[in-house]
């Protein structure tokens, strides 16, 4: 079992989709939010200072139950100023794997886009410093782009469904035994990271943050029992396409296999990196 906490609507929706899974236990935590056992209202303020100094007491005893991971979810909305306060609340009972949406630049006001400036440099900063396990980054555009046309009213569906499925699904394979791997632990300084998925018959990646020279990238094939039995070329192919993935002569690359009762063989994938990385102007 592990916590999901979202914070402000962005974090908040993308909360709500973990609820399709049995493995999470989610809290919502929003301005105006009825108080219940999974969600905390916090009152109405007009800046992100003001809520990071108006925390209700009842934030502890909402948050006394965490499981031993956490994943914590926000993005650069005016309660994202309680971010720290809460984070620093459950940092030293649970291991926090940070979810930071980086929004439309041309869609955000000026107190906005400060605090997408300073969220977006200082959680970097903690997760480089092992406060946290590591800060995982979410382009809304790139994301978007992935996905391709949809209809208004499921624009914003769509995104975080797809955000969701990929980080549960990459989530399932590292609690599952693999039929074969080259896994080795995390590069402990590559903290950076983006998650994302591969089409095996073309190697095309689509991730969903571009990250700045990455240092590490892992691959979770999902195969088809059958194709396991009787496919005597598929480790080859494996290794061909991860061969390719290598951007520089310092990239770690791993891969698992994992039988599925799928039809067919998903990879999914995900990049780390040491660097702190920046905002696109």
């Amino acid at each position: 079992m592990q916590t999901v906490i979202g914070l402000g609507q962005a974090g908040c929706n993308i909360a709500e989709c973990f609820k399709q899974y049995s493995e999470y236990n989610v809290l919502k935590i929003d301005a105006g939010l009825r108080k219940t056992k999974t969600t905390l209202g916090l009152k109405v303020q007009d800046s992100p200072e003001a809520y990071e100094e108006n925390i209700p007491k009842t934030l502890d005893k909402f948050l006394q139950g965490v499981e031993p991971e956490t994943l914590f979810i926000t993005s650069c909305g005016l309660v994202s100023g309680a971010s720290l306060r809460i984070l620093e609340k459950i940092k030293n009972k649970t291991k926090i794997t940070l979810m930071y949406v980086v929004p439309n630049p041309d869609e955000l006001g000026l107190i906005q886009h400060q605090q997408n400036n300073l969220l977006f440099g200082v959680l970097q900063e903690f997760a480089r410093s092992a406060l946290f396990e590591r800060i995982i980054l979410l382009d809304n555009e790139l994301i978007s782009g992935i996905i391709g046309p949809v209809p208004i009213l499921k624009y914003w569906e769509s995104i975080n469904q797809m955000i969701v499925s990929n980080y549960h699904m990459i989530n399932v394979f590292e609690h599952s035994l693999p039929v074969f791997s080259t896994f080795t632990g995390r590069i402990k300084t590559a903290r950076m990271s983006s998650i994302g998925f591969c089409n095996f018959d073309d190697d095309e990646e689509k991730y969903f943050f571009k990250l700045d020279i990455p240092r590490e990238k892992r691959y979770y094939y999902a195969v088809p029992r059958k194709t396991l039995e009787e496919d005597f070329t598929l480790i080859e192919k494996i290794k061909e396409q991860v061969k390719k993935s290598v951007e520089h002569d310092k990239m770690k690359i791993t891969y698992s296999v994992f039988p599925t009762d799928y039809d067919q063989i998903y990879v999914y994938c995900e990049a780390n990196s040491s660097l702190i990385q920046k905002l696109v102007p």
